[in-house]
């Protein structure tokens, strides 16, 4: 019995020391695979920028991206120069809904916020300087000149959109207004939402002189509002030309067929000939309790023939009784 055990223990432990390897293996890419999971994951480029030392061991990282301009002020210490790690304590965010803060006795704000190059103006006792901030993708494409200034509305729920007018047309950004999460972006060559997504939000007249935005409003009289594009700046050429969208065709009443035209070619219609009347017809009495007026109607109807028929019987029974006494009485004056 001792044996066995010796050789049950014997085999255990070298199938644990030919499978440790393998095991082993399988942990070590299970690790690397959750690993570059949560490195997928990472949203380092939400809150990457152009960092720029402004005092006071603070770094002001500066963004323009598609949900607006941003200058995340984060503390770094009094040793930071450019090329170091910037990604510490946040201290305050500047952006559309919070254009200023004053933070370790430094005056921030973000000026021309709506503007397609906004800068970061930092004062210390008196004195400002300013950090422009990086341009917006559309003043990336066509310059900041030729770009309008943004107008942002307020749609349902938590939901903000941006509208912007540049040489290739107007653009509705849409934003979640809380936590700064793009969504999707209207143009001119696409001026509505997908098919499945349910935002009320659509870009009117597109391609016209005067483009539109309609959209679902948060709430009042009517549920849904408009609002206009700004205007591109001047000397700045458009790269499509405008085509107005045609207005939707009036819908046509339906004439009824009585009171429709007569047609050119046939003429008014003649009135429908009156159906001849036969001399043997036949009533049908109607069913049920008004079967009785009906009734008295079909009798009324045939009563003068039926009269006629039985006054022309009778005479004839009347001859033939006359003729038949006559005979009897001339027979007995004759006997």
């Amino acid at each position: 019995m001792r044996t066995a055990l010796r050789a049950s223990l014997a085999t255990a432990a070298l199938a644990g020391a030919l499978l440790a390897p393998a095991a082993g293996a399988a942990h070590a890419a299970t690790t690397v695979r959750q690993a570059a999971a949560v490195t997928s994951q990472s949203p380092a480029d939400r809150f990457s920028g152009t960092p720029a030392s402004i005092g006071g061991g603070l770094v002001a990282v500066l963004r323009h991206e598609a949900e607006g301009p941003e200058a995340w002020i984060r503390a770094v210490g009094p040793d930071w120069k450019p090329g170091d790690h910037y990604m510490f304590r946040v201290l305050t965010v500047l952006d559309r809904a919070n254009t200023a803060d004053t933070v370790n006795g430094l005056d921030l704000e973000i000026t021309g916020v709506d503007s397609a190059a906004p800068v970061l103006t930092v004062t210390k006792a008196g004195a400002t300087e300013s950090f422009p901030l990086p341009l917006s993708e559309a003043a990336r494409t066509h310059g900041a000149r030729c770009v309008s200034a943004t107008k942002r509305l307020g749609l349902h729920g938590t939901l903000v959109a941006d509208l912007t007018t540049t040489p290739d047309g107007p653009q509705v950004q849409l934003v979640d207004g809380i936590t700064k999460e793009p969504r999707e972006k209207l143009t001119r060559t696409a001026p509505a939402p997908a098919k499945d997504d349910r935002t009320a939000a659509r870009i009117v007249n597109a391609s016209g002189a005067r483009p539109s935005f309609t959209y679902a409003t948060p709430g009042g009289e009517s549920p849904l509002g408009t609002a206009l594009f700004p205007e591109l700046p001047a000397g700045c050429a458009r790269t499509y030309p405008f085509e107005e969208e045609a207005a939707p065709a009036p819908e046509r009443e339906a004439t009824p067929a009585a009171q429709s035209a007569p047609s050119p070619s046939t003429g008014p219609a003649a009135p429908a000939a009156p159906k001849a009347r036969t001399a043997g017809r036949t009533a049908v009495a109607p069913q049920g309790g008004v079967a009785a007026g009906a009734g008295e109607e079909a009798a009324e109807d045939a009563g003068a023939p039926v009269a006629a028929s039985a006054g022309a019987g009778l005479a004839a029974v009347v001859a033939g009784l006359g003729a038949a006494f006559l005979a009897r009485r001339r027979g007995r004056t004759q006997r």
